[in-house]
């Protein structure tokens, strides 16, 4: 009944958890999953919206890129002075007229004169520290730049494009209000915090949804790292610029050095994750309170019903004791009945020999005999007992190896040869003697010596080795109580003893193993 009654209590205890448990875990998986569409979600909007950016910038570039063209057909073929006359300049002021919010266009030597100006006849000027100039005259064959146009203080976004002319390398310049793109970024943020912008392949952020000077990235800034690797993708990471993390996507314009953005705080994120996860955790929550309140219901039932069973399970469990504890007072009865003639063959054995009884092997081979006791006592079933732990505690014996001798033992035994008490106990009085005989005898005429036991398995039997590095094995064998006690204790328990000298001493004894 009691056994019912925990079986009963575990499952129910088993039912609560899984009824908190599993919704909890389904609402684990539900956020994951939620969590991964919405950044799924986020992400395909960042790479959209950084695409629709690239294709404004491209478009707007490529105009630029055509009334350039237009100019350099009208300067193919002239002179040096006919590209400074009053023709060019009118041309070119006649492309700047029909672009309202361009701000003029000039020819521009790679040492900074300017040749030729839709603003201004005849020109008389030179360009000093700009970088698009620098760029170009190093070899650039487009550049895009942001700055301040002189005198009227006009914040431009200048395409500055090479020309070759009579062996000599000129640059094509031509700019555009910059707040023209800055409105379109602004159009194209929906959400407070997200970020849209032009960048340069070298890490200055040229124009952004908000008002901000150019800002020049760091080396190590995670978009440059990325813009490395590949054209276009996503990624996220907490931008240089505001310090605010975002899920971004950039794309690289075509042919051109220039790279869209579009990021979005994580924050929008969470907190789109939240709205969709909410209403499932919700409901999962109540299916959780709905199912533990059956639970409990349940139990409560049970536990009636098992309360009427209870005294009559206690009354067949009282009687079942009563016939278990019969059962292992026999048991006990039994072995001590075994251990008892053991030990009075043992001083049987002693008796019949010529020295008489001696009290220290007799002490030795009966604490053998008590030690396996009480591993037994503390064996998980009362009976079966690891050899392995016995063979360590008798070799470690002060009783049977003695601290002062100087003689020092190697136990190595292998674990899991599990006996019980009708191997275990003469296996234990084997080992004993054996101990025994190799203090006394192996080392004749010295005081040190290393004795070596081994135990492990070989061909499906247990062998245990006792092995010394003494005078060996004398040539004529000696009758003794000892050797005769071992054989046999090993004829009883079915085993074999090997006997092998050498560079000293080594018995071998194989038994079987039980089955299982």
């Amino acid at each position: 009944m009691s056994k019912l009654v925990r079986d009963g209590r575990a499952t129910f205890v088993a039912l609560r958890l899984g009824s908190v448990a599993l919704p909890m875990f389904a609402a684990i998986v539900w956020g994951l999953m939620a969590w991964r569409a919405e950044m799924k979600d986020t992400r395909s909007h960042a790479v959209a919206s950084a695409e629709l950016v690239a294709q404004y910038a491209e478009r707007m570039i490529e105009t630029q890129r055509l009334l350039q063209d237009a100019a350099k057909a009208r300067l193919e073929g002239l002179t040096g002075e006919e590209i400074r006359g009053e023709g060019v300049h009118r041309f070119l002021r006649d492309l700047d007229a029909g672009m309202p919010m361009m701000h003029g266009m000039l020819l521009v030597a790679a040492d900074g004169e300017v040749i030729a100006s839709s603003r201004k006849w005849p020109v008389d000027m030179r360009l000093t520290g700009r970088s698009y100039v620098d760029a170009v005259a190093g070899g650039a064959e487009t550049f895009i730049d942001r700055l301040i146009l002189q005198p009227d203080g006009i914040d431009a976004m200048v395409l500055a494009t090479a020309l070759e002319r009579d062996g000599r390398r000129m640059l094509l310049v031509s700019s555009v209000d910059s707040s023209v793109a800055q409105e379109f970024l602004r159009g194209i943020v929906i959400r407070d915090g997200d970020a849209a912008s032009l960048m340069r392949e070298d890490g200055m952020l040229l124009i952004r949804n908000f008002d901000a000077p150019p800002m020049m990235l760091p080396e190590d800034a995670r978009i440059r790292q990325e813009m490395r690797k590949a054209e276009r993708g996503s990624f996220s990471t907490v931008a240089a610029s505001d310090g605010i993390e975002r899920v971004y996507a950039y794309h690289k314009l075509e042919n051109l050095p220039l790279y869209a953005n579009f990021g979005t705080p994580t924050r929008i994120v969470l907190v789109d994750w939240l709205r969709r996860a909410a209403p499932v955790w919700v409901m999962l929550g109540a299916l959780s309170g709905l199912l533990l309140l059956a639970v409990l219901r349940a139990q409560r039932r049970l536990g009636e019903v098992l309360e009427l069973e209870a005294g009559r399970r206690r009354v067949e469990a009282a009687e079942r004791m009563a016939e278990e504890r019969t059962h292992l007072m026999r048991e006990t009865n039994h072995r001590v009945k075994n251990n008892l003639a053991l030990v009075v063959s043992l001083i049987n054995m002693q008796m019949r020999g010529k020295s008489g009884i001696d009290g220290n092997q007799l002490k030795a081979r009966i604490g053998a005999i008590s030690r396996v006791h009480d591993l037994m006592y503390r064996a998980a079933d009362g009976v079966h007992v690891d050899f392995a732990h016995t063979l360590r505690e008798l070799a470690e014996s002060p009783a049977i190896v003695p601290q002062e001798r100087g003689i020092s033992v190697d136990c190595r035994a292998e674990p899991g040869i599990v006996l019980g008490p009708d191997q275990l106990t003469p296996l234990a009085v084997i080992a004993a003697e054996l101990l025994t005989n190799a203090v006394k005898h192996a080392f004749a005429g010295r005081e040190a010596g290393v004795i070596h036991v081994r135990l492990h398995r070989m061909d499906g039997e247990g062998v245990l080795e006792v092995s010394d590095d003494g005078v060996g094995l004398p040539d004529a064998p000696q009758r003794r109580s000892g050797m005769a006690i071992v054989d046999a204790l090993v004829g009883q328990i079915g085993g074999s003893i090997e006997r092998i000298s050498g560079a000293g001493a080594m018995m071998r004894v194989r038994f079987p193993l039980p089955a299982g």
